[in-house]
């Protein structure tokens, strides 16, 4: 976690005549010094302070997000509503507890807090609108989302706000409308650019328009044909058109310019396991994305289904569980079915894609996973 003084007020203490003035800095210092060998040291050192000095803003503003850091989110809620009780303007702890009640899906704390700040002097107002924004979207206010983007008015918050912006409209049946909102943005290099051409290929690849996203990245490859953002992306719309060829030259060009891009190893190597081809060398290339991300859930799917095409079943089975248990994917889960399925454990099998079937009944790969081997 991250300590941090925003200023270089001094906490005083008074006992009987004498003052003795303790640097917050130095020790927010000793805090992280502390944590680089146990964050349990640093939380009880700032806690130890405050102990002492139970008003000093900074140290338990600091404290207080450490605690989020650490996940504990019921102390961290005590904290930053001690610090709202005694700084109820303060734009920096309001700012706090907004971002830890998005953290814990309080949107409606969240909210407004978010809100007070546009009537205070906070420095970055683009950015709570961004966040106003995500709230109404996730709760479904689109009309209210769409408001709070367009209010983003600047700053590094801009693009991805006008991206979102047109992402809605899509959602809305405006594809066409969205995706003119994107190509009317003026952008002031080719680099800025990429994020919006990314965006709008992912709003037709959403439509299902597969090809006309294949073409469209294609072309912004021509001015930026190095781009490992455009290639990546490209790679994989080849994937969906069974343009093996372009998958494959597109990664290798990704790996060759960020050779610790696990996604780019695993995208490959995934694609040849998914095809039952080159196993040797998919298993090698996720092999290597596994120990460049080894929590990633997708790669642990990816490790597992190689190993089940590989005919090592009872291995894939424990890298299968352990990305399920991670992430309950639809992919994910119709993989570890067909193993479970496989290997005659067809009651669990069965549960699991029942289970996933009720979150993600749209899914096409579970659907046709689940036609393979139940015939529905």
């Amino acid at each position: 976690f991250f300590f941090q003084a925003e200023d270089g007020i001094r906490d005083v203490a008074v006992t009987g005549v004498q003052t003795c003035a303790l640097p917050i800095s130095a020790v927010l210092f000793e805090a992280q010094m502390l944590q680089k060998k146990s964050n349990a040291d640093a939380l009880s050192r700032l806690a130890r302070y405050l102990e002492r000095y139970p008003n000093s803003r900074e140290i338990r503003l600091n404290y207080a997000r450490a605690l989020v850091t650490e996940q504990r989110i019921a102390d961290a809620r005590t904290e930053f509503q001690k610090l709202l009780t005694d700084f109820p303007t303060n734009v920096d702890v309001i700012y706090s507890v907004a971002l830890l009640a998005l953290q814990s899906n309080e949107l409606s704390v969240a909210e407004a807090n978010l809100k007070r700040l546009l009537e205070l002097d906070f420095r970055d107002k683009n950015t709570v609108r961004m966040y106003l924004g995500q709230i109404a979207e996730d709760q479904g206010r689109l009309p209210d989302a769409l408001r709070w983007y367009a209010e983003v008015g600047g700053g590094e918050q801009f693009f991805s706000a006008q991206i979102r912006y047109a992402q809605i409209m899509a959602k809305q049946g405006n594809l066409a409308k969205g995706r003119e909102h994107l190509q009317q943005l003026a952008a002031k290099s080719p680099a800025q650019r990429v994020p919006l051409v990314l965006a709008e290929a992912q709003m037709l690849r959403d439509a299902s328009e597969i090809d006309q996203a294949f073409q469209l990245l294609g072309k912004a490859l021509e001015a930026q044909p190095d781009n490992p953002e455009l290639l990546y992306d490209y790679g994989m719309l080849a994937e969906r058109i069974d343009r093996m060829d372009i998958l494959e030259s597109s990664i290798r060009k990704v790996i060759a310019a960020r050779p610790d891009y696990a996604h780019a190893y695993n995208a490959l190597g995934y694609s040849f396991a998914d095809r039952n081809t080159r196993l040797a060398e998919a298993r090698e290339l996720i092999e290597k994305a596994l120990k460049l991300a080894p929590r990633d859930h997708f790669i642990i799917d990816s490790m597992g289904w190689v190993l089940y095409r590989l005919g090592e079943y009872a291995e894939a089975l424990k890298y299968l569980r352990q990305a399920y248990a991670s992430r309950p994917d639809a992919e994910i889960a119709a993989h570890l079915g067909e193993v479970l399925w496989v290997m005659g454990l067809k009651a669990e099998a069965e549960s699991i894609w029942k289970e996933a079937t009720q979150k993600f009944p749209k899914n096409e790969i579970l659907t046709k996973t689940m036609q393979r081997f139940l015939g529905r």
